[in-house]
């Protein structure tokens, strides 16, 4: 359990859950810096967020992912003690279980989240896709197939190379929650079939959708009941997989008025209150931002947006407390983060996948390439260098594992 606050420190407290993200440790230190007295729930003691000097008390809870309603019971267990005035969760899964227990917490603390119907839709990109489409919004073609036979179809229609997707990041099944493989792309016909089986044995009837040529872009929004308090944006300069997928470092950027304007349309309609970051492709071929997502809770750059002068944590808890805040619409351009590992890991794809000594010393100079004064470390900080460590410890040791598991796959083989 947790430590008690004492009187004083209640007055500003929170509890941050799950911890074991980076964009937990941002929360974290954001609150932690603002003099607030932190709390990280985790199902381990040592977490990213937990190993900050920012956290205050470490509160040992069950996953979400595996024991939801153990998860919930535990939260509102500590919750009830009166120790915090604002809890935060941190994942997709544990937005989804407070928002359906949400009753459960009037009058104990502050839950500025969605209503769980806006959860829902937020969740299901095929549901994201048709609201936008209602909506004006423009959005890569999508079709969702219902047998391998319906593919062939599909590339008529879609084209090539394709994007197949799961309709969830994470899927509920049997009180348990199932995370998606990620995205596939593909380059033909026989590539479509084989990457819609893979998705579809995880998470049941993925999207198939167009390939948008173009950067990544996020618009992030602090929303309340629909309104728009605060924006931000950023472009992905580099990710993992190199075809596609999470930051690994990326820059803030000008608001671009389109992406704004759309994204505040969606929400708005969904009266979505609280944070969201809206993915976007910028198509190259017209110029036009074609929303991809929702991601409904805290990001995984949330640091960058912080770094550049939107404290989105800290807004967020001063709306919950206070029930307005300024408005936030400005903030420095040309910013960037560097998540090391992540870099790591994206280097040693390109290495492995490479075409040629050429492409791999260009993979590795980019690796080593300076961003300037502008550029800082995503997890480490000078003030606060424990994070990094205990992700380093944690990512050497998924290194060890994996390479036993497949060591004993080959010895299996033999």
């Amino acid at each position: 359990m947790a430590r008690a606050c004492s009187e004083g420190e209640s007055i500003m407290s929170a509890l941050v859950v799950p911890g074991n993200s980076r964009s937990a440790l941002a929360v974290t230190r954001s609150l932690g810096r603002q003099g607030i007295t932190v709390t990280v729930g985790d199902e381990r003691l040592r977490s990213l967020a937990g190993a900050s000097r920012y956290c205050r008390g470490l509160l040992l809870c069950p996953s979400p992912k595996r024991d939801a309603e153990p998860f919930v019971e535990a939260i509102y267990r500590e919750v009830r003690g009166g120790r915090y005035r604002v809890v935060f969760p941190t994942d997709d899964v544990s937005l989804w279980l407070l928002g359906e227990a949400r009753a459960r917490f009037e009058g104990l603390a502050e839950l500025p989240i969605p209503d769980i119907e806006a959860v829902q839709v937020a969740h299901d990109k095929a549901a994201v896709v048709s609201l936008a489409q209602e909506q004006g919004i423009p959005v890569p073609r999508t079709a969702i197939a219902r047998s391998p036979g319906e593919l062939r179809s599909m590339v008529q229609v879609l084209g090539l190379p394709a994007v197949v997707k799961p309709r969830f990041s994470w899927y509920r099944l049997d009180g348990k929650w199932i995370q998606g493989i990620g995205t596939l792309y593909v380059r033909s016909a026989e590539e479509l079939e084989v990457a819609w089986q893979r998705v579809h044995q995880v998470i049941p009837f993925p999207l198939v959708q167009e390939y948008i040529p173009g950067e990544g872009r996020g618009l992030s929004l602090l929303m309340k009941h629909g309104e728009p308090r605060a924006a931000f944006s950023h472009r992905r300069i580099r990710e993992k997989p190199p075809t596609g997928g999470v930051s690994v470092v990326s820059e803030s950027i000008p608001l671009d008025s389109r992406m704004l304007r759309d994204s505040a349309r969606l929400l708005e309609r969904l009266k979505w209150h609280g944070v969201a970051m809206m993915e976007f492709k910028h198509d190259t071929r017209d110029g036009v931002p074609k929303l991809l997502e929702i991601n409904g809770r805290f990001w995984g750059s949330l640091q960058l947006a912080m770094d550049a002068g939107v404290d989105f944590p800290y807004l967020l808890y001063r709306l919950a407390v206070d029930g307005e805040i300024a408005p936030v619409f400005s903030y420095k351009t040309g910013v960037r983060l560097r998540w090391w590992l992540g870099n790591l890991d994206w280097l040693l794809l390109r290495l492995r996948h490479g075409n040629g000594a050429a492409t791999r010393l260009n993979a590795l100079w980019e690796f080593m390439e300076p961003y300037g004064n502008m550029t800082r470390s995503e997890v480490f900080r000078r003030d606060d260098p424990q994070p990094a460590l205990e992700e380093l410890r944690q990512y050497l040791g998924q290194t060890v594992r994996e390479r036993i598991v497949r060591a004993r796959r080959v010895a299996c083989d033999g």
